[in-house]
């Protein structure tokens, strides 16, 4: 089974705090718990995916929806969600080096502060909460 891992690395060596503001990912390939492929993303500024899901005049859309983790030491809740209806897992975790995350994640003993739960949609940005969490599918609340 190929699982592609986007990990958020602004200078391309540590695992960066800011998913949102990150320009650059190394992009891993797994296959079968073998790393295949590393290679490194570099987004435009209006790439991030802070800019893409504040933009509010065309759909929010990413290069990063095309992997299944993305592994980082912070992300806003507003933006776990965007991700996860896009089916990708978000992991917030303490590890630093890009390298042993991902040699971790393989062997599943990386320690990850959240996938964080649609239930608590508390927004981190301070966009005033006016995103209209709208959770797609996944709760219907009558």
């Amino acid at each position: 089974m190929k699982t592609i891992v986007a990990v958020a690395s602004q200078n391309k060596k540590i695992i960066f705090e800011h998913a949102g503001k990150c320009r650059n990912f190394i992009i891993y390939t797994i296959n079968d718990d073998i790393v295949e492929s590393k290679k490194i993303l570099e987004l435009e500024k209006d790439e991030t995916l802070h800019n893409a899901s504040h933009n509010e005049n065309k759909t929010f859309t990413s290069t990063l929806f095309d992997v299944d983790i993305l592994l980082t030491r912070g992300i806003g809740n507003g933006l776990i969600q965007k991700l996860a209806r896009q089916n990708v897992a978000c992991y917030k975790i303490e590890e630093t080096d890009p390298d042993t995350a991902i040699d971790k994640l393989i062997k599943g003993t990386l320690e990850a502060v959240a996938p964080v739960s649609h239930e608590k949609s508390g927004c981190n940005c301070n966009c005033g909460g006016g995103h209209g969490h709208n959770h797609g599918q996944h709760h219907h609340h009558h």
